[in-house]
This record gives structure tokens, sequence and C-alpha cells, in this order.
């Protein structure tokens, strides 16, 4: 089972309790857990690496001077433009899986991010190609009345063109203020270096996260029968 302990708008609700009945209800015999803090016991769970979600507010200020050149420098030799899934999209993402560390659950994530493209209407995928070669591609999703979402962004290791992230990255917050988005959740830091991208765009941390791996008993017969 995996439990979101975040929020749903203004209501705190009660995080603990919502634990405990979904867990007496589903029996899972493992719990991945998100939320802003772990209220378990330090002892009862494996914790995972900390990260904070970012958020750039919209509209966005005039852009700073690095800034701008990047996107300059991204527009002198790529176009972006909407795209579809396709064959070089795939070998761009094997490339970034090859020769990092990943868990398998995150892998899966990765490898089937064209079905999730395929069957969800708002997300929109933005290539940035010279001619016909993919430099780089990003993912957004506009399925929120009052904020976009930065999913991923893959450049192609083989084909470098310097700013084609900074470019993609222009063109999704042009997308967001067309459509009335307020803000732009960008995701978590995950990294250095990604999370100095975010904030050279303007995006500041506005939502904690933790994570945390709960093995619970291994769930009797009798236990699965009533489930059945």
């Amino acid at each position: 089972m995996m439990f979101i302990g975040f929020p749903l708008g203004h209501s705190s609700g009660d995080t603990a309790q919502a634990y405990i009945s979904a867990c007496q209800r589903c029996k899972p015999a493992t719990v991945s857990i998100i939320a802003p803090e772990i209220w378990l016991a330090e002892d009862d769970y494996e914790k995972q690496p900390a990260d904070t979600y970012y958020r750039l507010e919209l509209p966005l200020d005039a852009l700073q001077t690095e800034v701008a050149y990047m996107v300059r420098r991204g527009q002198r030799e790529l176009v972006v433009s909407k795209g579809h899934f396709g064959r070089d999209h795939k070998h761009i993402v094997k490339a970034f899986l090859k020769g990092r560390q990943f868990t398998p659950e995150q892998i899966h994530l990765f490898k089937h991010l064209h079905s999730y493209l395929k069957h969800c209407p708002s997300a929109v995928l933005l290539d940035a190609r010279k001619g016909g070669r993919l430099a780089a591609f990003t993912v957004l999703d506009l399925g929120s009345a009052d904020y976009a979402f930065y999913i991923f962004n893959f450049r192609s290791t083989k084909f470098n063109i310097p700013g084609s992230s900074d470019l993609l990255f222009r063109e999704m917050v042009n997308i967001a203020q067309s459509n009335g988005k307020k803000a732009i959740n960008l995701g978590l830091a995950i990294n250095a270096g990604i999370r100095r991208f975010k904030e050279k765009w303007g995006g500041v941390p506005f939502l904690p996260y933790e994570a945390a791996l709960v093995y619970r008993e291994t769930q009797g017969l009798g236990d699965l029968a009533q489930k059945l």
C-alpha cells in the first residue's frame, strides 16, 4: 500500500488515524508512506531520504541575466513544439537510466512514461529539436485548476545542446500562464544540481517531504480468506 499523508486543501485531518484505518482495511504487508512528517516511532519504519517540494509563482518576473542567456543559447539551434512519445524519447530515457541507481519502482515509472502520456489527457510533452533530431524533452501536467506540474525533463547525452532545458522550461512557463495557472509545482529538489536549476528560475521551497517504508507482519490465511 502507498499512503499519501499530505492534506487535501486546507483540511488537516488526523493523518495517524487515517493510516491506522487504511492498514486495518487493506492489511498490507508493506506500506510506502510520503508525508510532510512521519508520525511513527523510529523503530517502526525504514527512513527514506527527506526532501522539499519547490514552487514557482506566476506570472514569472523578468529573467535573470544567466537564465535569459541560456534561453537565447538554446533558441539559436533548437525549436520547441508539442510532441508524441516515440523511439527517440525511449532512447533518451534508456540512456538516463544507464549507470544510475534507482529503485525498481522508479525504473518501472520511467519505463512506462509512454503509458502515462497516452492515458492522461492533461499531460503535455514538449520536444526541443534541431531539425528532426531530439535534444531534450519535458513533460508537464495541466490537470489542476490553479497549478501546472513539472513532471520530468530529459536531455540527450549524445546530442547535448546548451540551453535545451532552459528553453523547454521557458515554454512550460508560457503554457502554464496562458492556461491561467497561478503557479508551477516544480516537484522535489532531488539533488544539488536540480535544486540549483529550479532556484535559478525563481523556484522556492514550500512543502517538506519525508518518506518511510514500513514492513508489517505477513498476512495469515484467515486474513487473506476474509479479503477474498
